[in-house]
């Protein structure tokens, strides 16, 4: 399995009305690619199935977002 793929599995599971971390999506795959995941999350081909939307900044802001942060605060 990619390492994105791993990632999409991992967002996949995030509930309705719960946000998680880059950091926390990587502490759970064992590493600290955080950009990676970034970046993995900003081509998912899955979306919305995969809520990418919903993984944020450790600092609880919104980070990056590939159709703009409006969409994401939509979603």
């Amino acid at each position: 399995m990619t390492f994105a793929n791993r990632v999409y599995k991992l967002t996949e599971k995030i509930p309705k009305g719960k946000v998680t971390t880059y950091k926390d999506i990587a502490l759970a795959l064992n590493c600290k690619a955080y950009r990676a995941i970034g970046s993995a999350l900003n081509k998912n081909p899955f979306a919305p199935e995969v809520p990418c939307h919903r993984v944020v900044n450790s600092s609880g802001a919104l980070g990056g977002f590939a159709s703009g942060l409006k969409k994401k605060v939509f979603y």
